[in-house]
């Protein structure tokens, strides 16, 4: 979706505002392939392509309201919408559909902004409120869905990715340097900012108000951990099962359509899988999982293991090197905004897999932050009490010597990865631990990375200003639940969902995620620690739960995730490609990064001397998208969008 408030062309009018909506869509047009349409209203554009899962033929968009007062555009899918429905019949509003979409613009009829507590689901949408002049942009509370925003001459411009915003014609295109060092730092370019100056993402849980010239922002949702009387071990297992269960049926039952799921063969997306095929007896449920040659990186087997105990339809995606390589060189030029999460490869090829059979997938995403799943937790919970007998720097250097003890490996190794955590990060604050110890470049290596006209641009900035924003009157937390307010603010939501959601709409497939359930995420955040990390196994409800689901193999084993053998891609089908974009030249046309620098970081990770993948990645990846921004392919006239617009 697209579109602006209070752009007109004197010249032109309504057909400049069309080629500009026309222009803006294109750039979206694979999330959408069942067709687009745009509207032009009280000097407020509104456009719209379409991937349709209730009342298609009645639920085209933009919808007006039946009393034609408000106009919207939106994407995802209320999951509550039947409740909600009835809810509003039994108050005497007449529904002439059975769209989710005429329920959310009917329900803000009747209550206005308020009408965003009562969702749920996964949603960004724009509407235009004619009787009060305003245009309300919002986006669900955990961000599944994106949704920037800029300032245009007498208006504002929205879109849902940055490549359509960029095609209007106001929209400014210079990177921004401050987001850059965040994004070097985070893995992504975090909300509220983007990799543009002047342009800004919807925070999730939040609505931005547009009117009378002014932009308003209130927030209706945000993660707050609040443990209340601890519930006995069988009681908080049995009402998370309950609202499991819950989550789940909401999100298939909700569409006529068939549903999948992602199954890595770890415990989260195996016990998505397991209440699927339950509410599908009869039939088997899709699953989707990818096989790497690798076995550092390869689950295909513990995946068919579930996929067999639990009788579903499984598909398998074999990936080596040059597929991996063969969606960077199609894709990262072009796409939306960069990302440094490798995982991003694997998961955009099974989703192009996924979607020649359905239309959308369930996932396992959220359970690690909502349950403290990460072995980073394990190593936050232990921080406190080694140092009360230990000083931090015999900590770290302890720390330190065990890691370079450990055997080398490409893959996944969780007790490296915890004991790296605690030899870089234990003088910083809990909130902080997590992305010191995993990001691909510190606050300190920021300096020699990038020129000195760069870094004038970094002055007073502090990459975790979001997260002390919502740990704001949250006293006496404990260090595990700062730590775990700090990984769902970037992580879980600029990151992961970043993630699935552009690894899964390039190909037009919907995935939903039943732990991001909002109901299920606030009786969790109500949850002591002990129920969640018990000692140090994490997930321990789902672990209780999961155990009469699934084979004892898959309840207590620690997964892997779509990962990518990053190191060896790099040396080998990318490294003609790595050469190229990282080369003096094209770092000083961009006049961002130090060339020298780099060079050292590309012959340090090329010659074996250090393992310096995850920089060279993230250097990689942003150049990529910011030469295809400089030489101004984003902002370029596309083909026509699809029928009817």
């Amino acid at each position: 979706m697209c579109g602006f408030a209070g752009f007109t062309d004197p010249a032109h009018g309504r057909a400049a505002s069309q080629d500009t909506a026309r222009r803006m869509l294109a750039a979206v047009a694979h999330r959408g392939p069942d067709g687009s349409d745009w509207c032009h209203r009280d000097g407020v554009t509104l456009a719209h392509c379409a991937l349709t899962f209730v009342d298609p033929e009645r639920g085209t968009q933009p919808f007006v309201s039946a009393s034609g007062s408000t106009v919207v555009v939106f994407n995802g899918e209320i999951y509550n919408h039947a409740d909600l429905r009835a809810q509003m019949r039994a108050a005497g509003v007449r529904l002439r559909t059975g769209s989710d979409t005429e329920v959310l613009v009917e329900l803000y009829e009747l209550y206005g902004t308020r009408m965003l507590e009562r969702l749920r689901g996964m949603f960004a949408f724009a509407l235009h409120d004619a009787r009060s002049g305003r245009t309300v942009l919002a986006r669900d509370p955990m961000g599944k869905k994106p949704l920037y925003y800029a300032r245009v001459r007498d208006g504002i411009a929205f879109a849902s990715e940055l490549t359509a915003l960029l095609r209007h014609p106001q929209v400014s295109s210079s990177p921004d340097v401050a987001a850059l060092a965040d994004y070097l730092m985070l893995q992504a370019f975090t909300a509220p900012a983007s990799a543009v100056s002047g342009v800004r993402k919807v925070r999730p849980g939040t609505c931005v108000t547009y009117a009378d010239g002014e932009v308003h922002e209130t927030e209706f949702w945000r993660p707050r951990i609040h443990p209340a009387a601890s519930p006995g071990r069988k009681e908080a297992a049995q009402r998370f099962e309950e609202l499991f269960r819950a989550a789940v049926a909401r999100r298939v039952t909700s569409t006529g359509h068939r549903l999948g799921v992602l199954l890595s063969g770890g415990l989260d997306s195996s016990a998505v899988a397991a209440v699927a095929q339950d509410l599908s007896p009869g039939r088997p449920v899709p699953t989707f999982s990818a096989g790497f040659a690798d076995p550092d990186f390869d689950e295909s087997g513990h995946a068919e293991v579930v996929a067999r105990h639990l009788g579903t339809e499984h598909h398998l995606v074999r990936i080596d090197g040059a597929d991996l390589a063969g969606v960077v060189e199609a894709e990262f030029a072009s796409a939306d905004e960069p990302l440094a999460d490798p995982s991003l490869l694997p998961m955009r090829l099974v989703c192009r897999q996924a979607r020649r059979h359905v239309r959308g997938v369930l996932t396992g995403d959220g359970a690690d932050e909502l349950l403290l799943g990460y072995r980073y937790f394990q190593a936050e919970r232990a921080i406190e009490p080694l140092l009360r007998v230990l000083p931090a720097p015999r900590l770290e250097a302890l720390a330190g010597f065990l890691v370079r003890r450990l055997p080398a490996r490409s893959g996944n190794l969780p007790v490296a990865a915890a004991l790296g955590l605690l030899a870089r990060g234990l003088r910083a604050a809990p909130e902080h631990r997590f992305y010191l110890s995993t990001a691909p470049f510190g606050p300190g290596e920021l300096r020699q990375l990038l020129l000195p006209e760069a870094r004038s641009d970094l002055a007073g900035h502090d990459p975790f200003t979001e997260i002390a924003r919502l740990l704001e009157g949250q006293s006496g937390l404990t260090g595990v639940e700062r730590s775990q307010v700090a990984v769902f603010t970037h992580f879980l939501r600029d990151v992961v969902l970043t993630k699935t959601d552009r690894g899964s709409m390039r190909s037009a497939l919907e995935l939903r995620s039943p732990f991001l359930d909002l109901d299920l995420v606030e009786y969790c955040n109500s949850l002591p620690t002990s129920l969640k990390l018990r000692r140090f196994t994490g997930k321990y409800l789902l672990r209780e739960v999961a155990a009469g689901w699934l084979p004892p193999t898959v309840v207590r084993r620690t997964k892997l995730g779509f990962r990518a053998p990053l190191a060896a891609l790099l040396r080998g089908e990318l490294r003609p490609l790595l050469l190229d974009t990282l080369s003096g030249a094209a770092l000083r046309r961009g006049g961002l990064f130090d060339a020298q620098a780099v060079q050292r970081l590309t012959d340090d990770h090329l010659t074996g001397r250090r393992e310096v993948s995850r920089k060279l990645w993230a250097l990689l990846v942003y150049q990529l998208w910011f030469e295809n921004l400089t030489a101004g392919r984003h902002t370029s006239t596309s083909p026509a969008c699809p029928a009817h617009f």
